[in-house]
């Protein structure tokens, strides 16, 4: 009886903690927004910055993208580093928060390119409602 009391103490503590998040570490949610945020930056600067970069320091600009990011979400690169370091030591976290990442992305490319959806207004004329336009301000 005592050793199946030690045994049970031992595997309550072993899986107790599993997914407990150190302090100044980014949880999931936030690191999943702050890396969706960091791919777009690095999206940008290299669709945007690289070829207008005549006499210009990229990389610095590269890095001013990063800060920006951190400033958005009220981190420092510290903390992003940290919390970077802590889900690369642990391959099923950061393999959870890639999968988001890259279901979140497939589900906007598909958003994207949904056909207009056609609409018939109060008189009874078919329109096609358009799509979301992230590019116009309302």
């Amino acid at each position: 009886m005592r050793w199946f009391g030690c045994l049970l103490f031992l595997l309550l503590s072993a899986c107790s903690g599993k997914n407990d998040i150190p302090a100044g570490v980014l949880d999931r949610e936030k690191m999943e927004s702050v890396m969706w945020d960091m791919i777009q930056a690095d999206q940008y600067y290299r669709e945007y910055l690289i070829r207008d970069s005549v006499g210009k320091d990229i990389q610095q600009m590269r890095y001013g993208l990063y800060e920006e990011v951190f400033k958005i979400h009220k981190i420092s690169r510290s903390t992003f580093d940290k919390s970077y370091d802590y889900y690369s030591n642990r391959p099923k976290l950061m393999k959870d928060v890639f999968d988001s990442l890259s279901a979140s992305g497939n589900r906007k490319l598909q958003d994207f390119y949904k056909p207009a959806t056609p609409v018939i207004d109060s008189l009874g004329i078919r329109k096609l409602k358009p799509r979301l336009d992230s590019n116009r301000a309302k």
